[in-house]
């Protein structure tokens, strides 16, 4: 089993930076795929994609887009679980949206992982407060600028070896 099928199969066991390391792997390894399911999205204002046991429907109303998510098999979704404000030229826009959609999978792998060897509770659904794509994250919701510096400072060079092994 690789690394990246084990981090499918984690879900509440993920550490925070191995999340961290699965968003930026899949900005890396599926950005072209992204930017196709974009403009799908701005065309169309809705999408469906599937990652690890999760269902997740994007709608797009007006400059908002937004994702609800449903564990595979289950008919309800939970409704919204993030929305973010698309502004400026539509280059910036396709670039959030990308980003967006790396966010969202891993927060759907995270609470709907592949079945695994570790129990899973059935407690709710996590997110970040803050998501990858914004600097706060980095500064635990304080200055962008701490952020960046933060950021800047970490290094997930062992965990993206693994992931691209």
């Amino acid at each position: 089993m690789s690394f990246y099928e084990e981090l499918l199969t984690l879900g509440q066991h993920l550490h925070d930076r191995e999340r961290l390391a699965l968003y930026e792997f899949f900005i890396k390894t599926k950005s072209k795929l992204y930017s196709l399911d974009a403009f799908e999205l701005i065309e169309s204002k809705s999408l469906k994609r599937n990652i690890a046991n999760g269902d997740i429907f994007y709608s797009l109303s007006g400059d908002t887009v937004s994702y609800s998510a449903r564990k595979k098999g289950n008919l309800a979704y939970q409704e919204n679980v993030r929305e973010v404000k698309l502004k400026g030229l539509s280059r910036y826009r396709v670039r959030k949206l990308v980003k967006f959609f790396a966010q969202t999978e891993v927060e759907i792998i995270w609470n709907y992982p592949l079945q695994g060897r570790n129990p899973q509770d059935e407690a709710g659904y996590c997110i970040i407060a803050y998501p990858y794509f914004d600097l706060r994250y980095f500064s635990n919701g304080g200055s962008r600028i701490v952020g960046l510096i933060n950021k800047l400072r970490i290094n997930d060079s062992d965990l993206m070896k693994k992931l691209n092994a």
